[in-house]
């Protein structure tokens, strides 16, 4: 148990007053008692806090986090109060796999972040500190593994790499009240039926990105968008999600669908789907691919003349597309290349924004301002909100994170839109970008929390895919 009084905790005791009325003798007077209401303690009241006490259990410490820990080549502070206790947090990453490049910049931002809660007052009592990360190399089977290694260590998961890979392990997760926030935006984590309350989503799901820039497209771009193709490998929770909020609004907007190259992973052939493009051409090209495929796609194809519109998902671009000396540099500035974000990328104006920007480059001295760096800080501002309304609840058990995670607005000091998690809705608006050389992100906002006709009138009551 750990004291709550030196944060100013108001304790209301509930007291009855007696009055004696005046006047007969002693047989003859009348006792009213009058009694406040006994106050109720739920997440939902201000009333919580009366609570003295937070209970804890794994993962939360008296004793104070350690000073830093190994990541980005070097040790990175955690800015933990000494005096205070430790809620640690888990990372499930990849160094590795398909995504081994952004690995770095996503868990460098988290830990960024929690520096940046830490030196600002932390979460109550407590500090909070990422453990060592490990490498699931975007495996499912090795997720399991490293979930099974530090789910008795750790109070929550600070990451979860994958939308497959999470899903994979989200069974343990459950037996074991771990809630974690997923680096992926399948449209499930919005919904208790598909991520069990286990999952703290955060930005725009792949499907709303899917419908959306479709929409988008179609409404502002001088070129007409007929005819589309689709290129991904099978991904469930990626590709598939991305690709059904673009056949949603295919149909709305009257877009035939000419044809779809969606292989296993393990067949996927760059050259056939180069192939694809230059010889049945069309309008609009819409992937859902790691960064090394898109750009050996795109390339393939531009160096046969075949340049058509391009929209990808967010994890398929890379800022490393429009770095100088990029041989691709030329073609994804061309203007037909645009992405679709959860959220605004690095330069983007809110406060949340700045506070990232002056953690990473201030206090940790970073100088990459990727989409990746985005994801990672961005992805942990709704776990401070379930955190703190643990704290609130006084259970920092599993349990009391969970619960406190079931119905609880968060918001991310307007990063994103204030959201209320474990209500079964979805968040629609999307974040519209550019690949832009000239600028540190290497991608330009066209249009900030877009949500077009298709995702209006779509029905949200369950995941796209």
């Amino acid at each position: 148990m750990k004291s709550l009084r030196k944060q100013g905790m108001i304790i209301f005791i509930a007291f009855a007053l007696v009055l004696s009325a005046c006047g007969g003798d002693a047989a003859e007077e009348e006792v009213v008692v009058e009694t406040t209401p006994e106050v109720v303690e739920t997440l939902d009241s201000p009333a919580v806090t009366t609570a003295q006490t937070v209970k804890t259990g794994v993962g939360v410490t008296e004793e104070a986090c350690p000073a830093a820990y190994a990541a980005l080549g070097t040790q990175v502070p955690t800015m933990a109060d000494p005096d205070k206790g430790c809620i640690y947090l888990g990372l499930l990453n990849d160094y590795t796999g398909p995504f081994a490049a952004a690995g770095p910049a996503l868990e460098g931002a988290q830990r960024a972040f929690w520096l940046w809660v830490n030196s600002t007052g932390g979460i109550g009592d407590y500090s909070v500190a990422i453990v060592d990360g490990y490498d699931t190399q975007y495996n499912p089977a090795k997720m399991i593994e490293g979930f099974a290694l530090q789910k008795d260590d750790v109070a929550a998961f600070a990451m979860t790499l994958g939308s497959v890979q999470t899903q994979f392990i989200l069974e343990a997760m459950d037996e074991s009240d771990t809630i974690s926030a997923p680096m992926s935006w399948w449209s499930g984590w919005s919904y208790k039926s598909a991520d069990k309350g286990l999952a703290i989503e955060f930005g725009s799901s792949y499907c709303a990105q899917g419908m959306n820039i479709v929409d988008w497209g179609v409404e502002n771009l001088p070129v007409p968008i007929k005819k589309i193709g689709l290129i991904a490998y099978v991904n469930p929770g990626y590709a598939d999600d991305y690709f059904a909020g673009v056949k949603a609004a295919a149909t709305v907007n009257g877009i035939e669908i000419v044809w779809e190259y969606v292989p296993p992973v393990t067949e996927f052939d760059v050259a056939a789907a180069v192939g694809l493009m230059a010889t049945q051409p069309v309008d609009a090209v819409y992937m859902a691919t790691d960064p090394t495929r898109t750009s050996q796609i795109s390339g393939g194809a531009a160096q046969l003349g075949v340049v058509p519109l391009t929209f990808m998902a967010a994890p398929a671009f890379n800022e490393a597309f429009v770095a100088d000396g990029s041989p691709i540099q030329a073609l994804f500035t061309s203007g037909a290349f645009y992405t679709a974000a959860w959220i605004d990328p690095y330069e983007a104006n809110t406060p949340g924004h700045a506070a990232m920007r002056a953690t990473w480059s201030g206090a940790m001295g970073q100088t990459s301002a990727s989409s990746y760096v985005v994801a990672g800080w961005s992805s942990q501002y709704h776990l401070k909100g379930v955190l703190e309304a643990a704290v609130k609840g006084g259970d920092l058990t599993k349990a009391g994170i969970r619960r406190a995670a079931e119905n609880v607005n968060v918001d991310s000091d307007g990063m994103m839109p204030v959201r209320t998690l474990g209500v079964s809705k979805a968040e629609t608006s999307t974040s519209i970008t550019a690949p832009d050389a000239s600028i540190a992100s290497g991608t330009r906002l066209v249009k900030a929390n877009y949500s077009g006709p298709t995702a209006a009138s779509h029905d949200w009551s369950k995941p796209c895919a």
